[in-house]
């Protein structure tokens, strides 16, 4: 065991005016953010303190590196104040001390480390990791783990990628049952979606104060807003009288449809439930007015081509895309005669039924598989098996994650 200090050497560049901008993700990767996504970034506009990422450093993001942002990188460019670049001196693999420390991280132990404010936010910084004492085996041990991993992780991965397109198939069906639903009306049918429903607008510039306890009042942020659905199982608590405060427009209730105004834009989702819940930031509440349109069908007119369409012309912003509260009460949408809209809500459903079950058949795959490839790791840099003799496939049961 050593510290990391002796370790690691931290690098410090200028930027090149042809780097592009290299992310520490989450899952490990460390690559250009145009070879992953663009949407749901805030860019610089100007980057101030941004250094230079080389192919091979060792990168760890300051305030992901807890959730497992660590990794080495697979491409040149620059990175923000936030990340950290090093270089393992001679007697350290690079990859070993990137499957390392994301054990250490996803096992928690990072997190105990690290000063941070609040939850999710947590700060491990370089000074906080050069005293962290890491397991340093013989540099030929480090690297047969390290080429066992690689390869053994591929493979999972390649799975995994496999079933991702699988569930994009899923979501791009979903889409085109929608859509062929909609063709059957005329254009003449559609309205102004402040016609045939009252809106609730969050409150814009304002943060509400979380709450150190777990409460029954719940904050429903963007990223609770997915496909169709509201996902209640990750919120943040906050006390009776910010509940109150923040509902003084109104509260949501079962039905109502919620709209992600930005940080991304465009994501809707139907709540579902009747808990004790207000809207976070940059989100819009349709509440449909069911003697002109039915619920479900609002929902699906959010969820259909014709209203990507409108958001791409609407959608503004030099950062990143966003809607104003006042363009989101001149979204059109489908709205025939109720006798025809309970038609078009029955062929939607059945058919989108069918895709949503395979769409989560396929999120619970990649679940199980992300699963076995951290038991992998764990198992191979703890010592749990032999990885000149392990093949990858049998080796990881009863290994303590």
């Amino acid at each position: 065991m050593e510290r990391a200090k002796w370790l690691l050497s931290r690098r410090r560049r200028g930027i090149r005016p042809e780097d592009g901008i290299v992310t520490a993700f989450r899952d490990g990767q460390v690559t250009l953010r145009e070879n992953r996504r663009t949407e749901g970034f805030t860019n610089a506009i100007q980057e101030i303190g941004y250094q230079g990422i080389r192919k091979g450093d060792l990168v760890v993001h300051g305030m992901d590196g807890f959730a497992g942002a660590i990794g080495v990188a697979d491409s040149d460019g620059k990175a923000s104040p936030v990340v950290h670049a090093y270089t393992p001196n001679g007697n350290v693999d690079a990859r070993y001390m990137a499957y390392t420390l994301r054990t250490m991280a996803l096992s928690g132990y990072i997190t105990t480390l690290a000063k941070g404010i609040r939850e999710r936010s947590t700060a491990f910084d370089a000074p906080t990791l050069a005293n962290v004492q890491l397991p340093v085996p013989p540099l030929r041990e480090q690297r047969r783990i390290a080429d066992f991993l690689d390869a053994e992780t591929a493979r999972i991965d390649e799975v995994s990628q496999r079933f991702r397109r699988l569930s994009d198939l899923a979501q791009e069906r979903v889409r085109a049952i929608i859509d062929s639903a909609f063709a059957e009306c005329g254009n003449e049918s559609r309205v102004p979606v402040s016609a045939v429903c009252r809106a609730i607008v969050d409150c814009v510039n304002k943060t509400a104060p979380v709450s150190a306890e777990t409460t029954p009042y719940k904050m429903i942020r963007t990223s609770n807003i997915r496909n169709g659905e509201v996902d209640l199982t990750n919120t943040f608590s906050v006390e009776k009288e910010v509940f109150t405060e923040w509902n003084r427009r109104g509260t949501p209730r079962s039905g109502d449809i919620l709209f992600t105004r930005e940080a991304p834009l465009g994501q809707v989702g139907m709540l579902r439930s009747d808990e004790k819940v207000f809207l976070g930031q940059r989100i819009m509440l349709y509440r449909a007015n069911e003697s002109r349109i039915r619920k479900e069908l609002l929902l699906f007119n959010f969820l259909g081509s014709h209203m990507n369409r409108q958001l791409r012309t609407l959608g503004a912003g030099s950062l990143h895309e966003h809607m104003r509260v006042g363009d989101g009460l001149k979204l059109l949408v489908f709205c025939p005669p109720l006798g025809q809209q309970d038609a078009l809500v029955m062929q939607i459903q059945e058919g989108r039924d069918a895709s949503l079950r395979l769409f989560d058949l396929a999120q619970k795959q990649l679940a199980l598989l992300s699963e076995r490839r951290q038991a992998l790791i764990v198992a191979a840099v703890t010592g749990q098996f032999d990885v000149t003799t392990a093949s990858g496939r049998n080796v990881t049961e009863g290994v303590t994650v």
